[in-house]
C-alpha cells in the first residue's frame, strides 16, 4: 500500500536529515497534517481535484481543516524529490512576505506541502486567457511586473543568505483574488553563498534544471545560479507581459522590433492601449535584463523597481479616459 511505503520512507528521511528543516528554532512554526487529511483533503488525489503540475509534483485543490488549499505532492523518484521538498520546505519556512506564496503546513507521509489557495490561478492561465477569463489590462499586467519585481528583490536580500528562485516563469506566479502576484514553486531555489567579498554570490550546481526560454544562457554555460540568473527570467516575464507571446526567441524577436521601429506591431492589443511610452521603456528594460553579460543587466532593486513604479503612477496625461467618457463642452479647442 502506497501509505504505508510513505510512512515508512518519511521515517527515514526523518533519520537521515534530523528535524532541522522542520523543526529550527528560526523557522516559522508549521502545520503537521497527517496523510489520512491529505487524502480525504483531495479525495485520494483524484484527478478532478488536480489544478497544476510539473517537473516537481502535482498541486491539487483541497478542501482542509475548514479552509480551502492548495497541495502539492511531490513525486517519488529517490533522493532527488527528497531534496526539492527538503528544499521548498526550507525556504519557505523561513520567509514571509506579500509577494511570496504563504506555506501553511506540511505531510512528510504523503511528502505533501499545503499552501494558501489563490483563486485566479497562474499568470500563465491569464496570459492564454483560460477559464474564460477576461484579460489583464495593461495597468495590471505592470502592478504584476512590480510584485514580481519586489518578491525578487526580498528574495535576493535574503540574510543571511540571499536566495535564487531558479525557475522564475508565469506558470509560477500565481494571483490572488485581487490579482496580487505571489511567487511559488521554490524547489529548486538555491541560496547565494558569498564566499569571498569581492565576488558575486552564487550557486554551482552540476544538475541543469530550469525551463528552455527563462533559462540564463551564462548559467547553462556555467552553472552558476546567480540573482541575475532570476533577472534574466524577469526580463522574459516582462516581455511575455507586454507581448503574450511564448518565451522561446523572445527577446531576438522584441529586440528587431524595437530598432525596427516595429513595436507597436508585437504588443498584446488584449491589454488594451497601452501608452506608447510605456512599451518602450518596459521593452528596453527587459531587453537589460537579458542581455548576456551579467554585469550589464540592472539591478532590481536601485533601477527595474524604480521604471515600474513610475508607471504605476502614471501621470493623468498619458492615462486619459475615453472621448465618450468627457463633457463634450470640455473637449472644445
Amino acid at each position: 500500500r502506497e501509505k504505508d511505503h510513505a510512512v515508512k520512507e518519511a521515517e527515514e528521511m526523518r533519520q537521515t536529515n534530523g528535524n532541522s528543516v522542520f523543526g529550527s528554532t528560526s523557522a516559522v512554526a508549521l502545520t503537521e497534517f497527517s496523510y489520512t487529511e491529505i487524502e480525504e483533503a483531495t479525495d485520494n488525489f483524484d484527478d478532478s481535484k488536480k489544478i497544476g503540475s510539473g517537473g516537481c509534483g502535482t498541486v491539487y485543490k483541497g478542501f482542509l481543516r475548514h479552509t480551502t488549499v492548495a497541495i502539492k505532492k511531490f513525486n517519488r523518484e529517490g533522493t532527488t524529490g527528497d531534496k526539492e521538498f527538503n528544499d521548498e520546505v526550507e525556504t519557505l519556512s523561513r520567509m514571509r512576505h506579500p509577494n511570496l506564496v504563504t506555506l501553511i503546513g506540511v505531510c512528510r507521509e504523503a511528502k505533501a506541502l499545503v499552501f494558501e489557495f489563490l483563486s485566479n490561478g497562474s499568470l500563465e492561465n491569464c496570459l492564454q486567457g483560460e477559464h474564460q477569463r477576461e484579460p489583464l489590462s495593461w495597468r495590471m499586467r505592470i502592478r504584476i511586473a512590480a510584485d514580481i519585481c519586489t518578491g525578487l528583490i526580498f528574495l535576493h536580500s535574503n540574510k543571511p543568505k540571499g536566495i535564487a528562485h531558479g525557475d522564475l516563469k508565469p506558470d509560477n506566479v500565481l494571483l490572488d483574488n485581487s490579482f496580487v502576484c505571489k511567487l511559488a514553486d521554490f524547489g529548486i531555489s538555491r541560496p547565494l553563498d558569498l564566499t569571498n567579498t569581492t565576488v558575486t554570490p552564487y550557486h554551482r550546481t552540476n544538475q541543469i534544471k530550469g525551463t528552455m526560454g527563462y533559462m540564463d544562457p551564462g548559467y547553462i554555460a556555467s552553472g552558476e545560479i546567480t540573482a541575475q540568473y532570476d533577472v534574466y527570467s524577469f526580463g522574459v516575464v516582462l516581455m511575455r507581459l507586454l507581448t503574450g507571446k511564448s518565451p522561446l526567441g523572445l527577446p531576438n524577436e522584441v529586440e528587431a522590433a524595437l530598432s525596427n521601429d516595429m513595436l507597436q506591431d508585437i504588443i498584446d492589443t488584449s491589454a488594451g492601449e497601452w501608452p506608447t511610452e510605456y512599451t518602450e521603456e518596459l521593452a528596453r528594460l527587459a531587453l537589460r535584463c537579458c542581455r548576456y553579460e551579467r554585469k550589464e543587466r540592472p539591478n532590481l532593486a536601485n533601477e527595474a523597481w524604480g521604471i515600474l513604479q513610475a508607471m504605476m503612477n502614471c501621470p493623468d496625461d498619458k492615462c486619459k479616459p475615453p472621448t465618450f467618457f468627457i463633457c463634450p463642452m470640455t473637449q472644445v479647442s
